[in-house]
């Protein structure tokens, strides 16, 4: 009788834990590049546009509250460095202001790949949605392309909206 309530409180216990991230920062601070990025609104990621970001590091603080991402940006040939503050508010998602209001998820992180979805509201309020595909150059996997492109198709959007960001990417990769 007492190995079947004892059975019952720990089923109860583990039962009302709120269940662990599955998310594993560690993986997440370091040099990053962007290899893909897909948007509705193609004028956001084209030539000159605010979201052609060519991204170089990541840094998350301890606690997994915030990070800082340097990237750069590239208008009328001229690289120009920009770091910006993303701000936790949920488990994988975040919140930053660079070109509007945006909202940052995570949803897939490895050693050598980070999918984001993004959602931009601009100063005029038009809202944009994008997917990023960030990763270490020379090691991305033909699985974490082939997963990016079923999410920018989930997000509805099309194959046509996506640029190849590391094939054009020349701005330095030293800070």
């Amino acid at each position: 009788m007492q190995i079947l309530l004892l059975s019952l409180v720990l089923g109860v216990v583990c039962a009302v834990q709120e269940p662990q991230s599955e998310t594993d920062y560690s993986l997440f601070s370091g040099e990053w590049n962007t290899i893909y990025i897909g948007s509705s609104n193609i004028e956001k990621i084209s030539e000159n546009g605010p979201f052609r970001i060519l991204l170089r590091r990541l840094d998350l603080d301890s606690a997994g509250d915030r990070f800082i991402y340097t990237f750069f940006l590239k208008v009328n040939g001229q690289c120009t460095k920009i770091s910006s503050l993303a701000i936790k508010t949920e488990e994988n998602t975040y919140v930053c202001h660079y070109a509007g209001k945006n909202k940052f998820e995570i949803l897939h992180l490895s050693k050598t790949a980070i999918i984001i979805d993004i959602v931009n509201e601009d100063e005029g309020g038009l809202v944009t949605k994008m997917v990023a595909l960030v990763g270490k150059v020379g090691d991305i996997q033909k699985e974490d392309i082939e997963k990016f492109k079923e999410v920018a198709k989930e997000k509805e959007i099309p194959e046509e909206n996506i640029v190849n960001i590391i094939n054009i990417d020349d701005c330095p990769t030293s800070e």
